[in-house]
């Protein structure tokens, strides 16, 4: 034995490294026996590859040739059976049992790591007109060709002789080579089937458990998900695929929200005798539940925790506030309910999260995340499940993932959009931006050029510099020299107060609409995005921002009546002044409960509802949402004049 996996091994080094499962092949081939078969270790010891053909010659000594030849190979001493069969090749070349010495011949040249010419042999041995030796010949002609990588034709090869071999070590043989060969060809439930078989040829708990362990591994590691279902349909129910394959439609079924298909799925398992327990339980069970929603539930999926945990805070208070949740106190019976859930910014935390407050609470729908990633990922969950999600994130495309996503926030597309029609309105043609040279100005300049372009206006210039930079001449000087009609700045508040003095210095000074301009000055339309507002270095740049027009998402000082009585609720209830995020949160709550008391009962009704909410009193800029499931207006367009910031 050492001598032939010695020999195996030093014919095997020059193309690949041998696997486990090569060589346990290349030893059953010359020995005769499959005791090492990687399927059914222990698998028995009987005549194995042994063939009995109905040859017979006429000659005794070509007989007793081909017996030694036969005995070496058996012994394993491979250099003294290749040259036994080798020569009786030459020395009895029109005996009937040249087939016999063919197949011998190929077998001990595999068992040598040699299976090109193996496959010459073999080749020769399948042109017999006796059955036997055409079956062996075909046989291990797929060995070889499984050994040598070309995986489809030794499926070609072996799939044929399921149901056709007799010996036990022979058919485990068969199926093990069989499944590794369908594996590499990408036919896992030809594999899976294959186990099956082998499964059921084992003779040893040892060797089934083997198998038993491969069909899984198979299943949870190489079955794609286009295959489940062809595997479910296909196998044997009474086979060991079928019930791993059965779990893992489960699950997918889950994934995608096919209610109806878990349950018959879980039906078929039951029938089987295949028993629910755990975690497989729970799934089913959650399952059931994502079908029936609560009216009075309202999920919220917000950052409690990690870097973002100040602006969930808040925005936690906003639907604090519109759930009417006591202070101290449970919510009075038949009230709106508030769930929420911390995805600490984590996306995986946020698709779960959806899971959770669909199945186990039955929200009618949820509001949050906050964050870009977790909102796309969310928002890809929720879509599955087909519960409306209103996201509080500024990502743009988060309403892509489908019909039952909304977004209520501003995005930086559609602030630029809106500022570039204010200043348009006043009859501003040529735009200019002064910006940061990375990050939020790189992005602000792309979408302000797209905008700028879309209302015909043409973008004169477009001015970065450093993060770090405190001087702004030369840009100042650069832009005043292609005579813009408006100016978008793009930065913070701080940095804001830095760049519109620097503006005035060069020339450039905003105007109200019908008011001029110093004499020595051109009179801009002045435009500052949400990012630059804050109202506190407003009034403390006061004199160099009149007549700047701000795109705003939540201004507390306004007069609409949904914004008094909103920031007298927040100022009562926690005695400080609300922001955006809580104003925000706030409307997605109000807004859901709205849908709910037209009399929307169902998550699709929800959805419906809100999708025509496109012009809805809000305490936020948004008034509800638009055609796209974006919310309706941008921000809200305020003009500094004196110290008032109105419309």
């Amino acid at each position: 034995m050492e001598g032939v996996l010695s020999n195996v091994h030093v014919g095997w080094r020059s193309n690949q490294a041998p696997r486990a499962h090569d060589l346990a092949l290349l030893v059953a081939v010359v020995l005769g026996i499959s005791t090492v078969a990687m399927g059914c270790p222990g698998g028995g010891s009987s005549r194995g590859l042994r063939v009995t053909p109905a040859l017979r010659s006429d000659d005794a000594d070509a007989e007793s040739d081909l017996r030694a030849a036969d005995q070496a190979a058996l012994d394993g001493r491979v250099a003294e059976a290749r040259a036994e069969y080798a020569a009786f090749l030459v020395d009895h070349p029109s005996d009937p049992l040249i087939p016999l010495a063919h197949l011998g011949l190929g077998r001990v040249e595999l068992a040598d790591g040699h299976a090109d010419a193996a496959l010459v042999e073999l080749d020769l041995a399948q042109g017999s007109s006796d059955s036997v030796v055409e079956e062996r010949a075909h046989f291990h002609r797929g060995v070889a060709l499984y050994l040598l990588g070309r995986y489809a034709e030794a499926v070609g090869e072996l799939e044929p002789l399921r149901g056709q071999t007799t010996d036990p070590d022979d058919t485990q043989l068969l199926f093990e080579t069989l499944a590794s060969a369908a594996s590499h060809t990408g036919d896992h439930i030809l594999a899976l089937s294959a186990l099956d078989d082998l499964f059921t040829s084992c003779t040893t708990d040892a060797g089934r458990e083997a198998t038993r362990q491969r069909a899984r591994s198979v299943v949870e590691h190489e079955l794609r998900s286009d295959e489940i279902q062809r595997a479910y349909d296909d196998l044997r129910h009474d086979r060991i695929s079928w019930p791993l394959v059965a779990v893992a439609a489960l699950h997918a079924s889950y994934e995608a929200s096919n209610v109806a298909r878990v349950r018959a799925i879980a039906a078929t398992l039951r029938a089987e005798h295949v028993e629910l327990t755990g975690d497989l339980a729970e799934l089913v069970s959650r399952a059931e539940r994502i079908e029936h929603a609560d009216p009075m539930v309202i999920g919220a999926i917000l950052p409690l925790t990690g870097s973002g945990r100040e602006i969930g805070q808040r925005a936690l208070r906003g639907l604090v506030l519109a759930s009417g949740t006591p202070a101290d106190a449970p919510a009075p019976p038949g009230s709106a309910q508030l769930v929420f859930r911390d995805d600490a910014g984590d996306p995986e935390r946020a698709a779960r999260a959806v899971d959770e407050l669909v199945s186990e609470h039955r929200a009618i729908a949820i509001i949050g995340p906050l964050e870009g990633p977790s909102a796309a990922a969310a928002a890809a969950r929720a879509q599955a499940l087909g519960v409306p999600l209103i996201t509080l994130s500024a990502r743009e495309d988060v309403t892509s993932a489908g019909n039952m996503v909304f977004r209520l926030f501003p995005t930086l597309e559609g602030e630029a959009r809106a500022l570039v029609a204010a200043a348009t309105a006043r009859g501003a043609r040529r735009f200019a931006i002064l910006r940061p040279s990375r990050g939020y100005g790189v992005s602000m300049s792309q979408a302000f050029a797209r905008a700028v372009a879309a209302a015909g206006g043409e973008l004169v210039a477009d001015e970065a510099y450093e993060p770090t930079a405190t001087a702004f001449g030369p840009l100042v000087t650069r832009i005043a020299a292609q005579r813009p009609d408006a100016v978008l700045l793009a930065d913070s508040p701080q940095r804001v107060a830095l760049l519109a003095p620097a503006l005035a210095a060069g020339g450039l000074f905003p105007i109200v609409q019908g008011g001029s301009a110093p004499s020595s000055a051109r009179g801009i339309a002045l435009l500052i995005p949400s990012v630059g507002f804050d109202e506190r270095t407003l009034h403390a740049s006061n004199r160099y921002l009149q007549g700047a027009t701000f795109s705003v998402p939540f201004f507390g000082g306004l007069t609409e009546s949904e914004s008094v009585a909103f920031v007298a609720a927040f100022r009562t209830r926690f005695g400080s002044d609300p922001d955006a995020f809580a104003a925000y949160a706030f409307d997605a709550f109000r807004i859901v409960r709205r849908a709910v008391e037209a009399g929307a009962l169902t998550r699709g009704d929800v959805a419906t509802q809100l999708a025509a909410m496109h012009d809805v009193p809000t305490a936020g800029a948004s008034g509800g949402f638009d055609a796209t499931r974006g919310a309706t207006r941008a921000g809200r367009i305020l003009v500094l004049r004196g110290e008032i910031l109105a419309p």
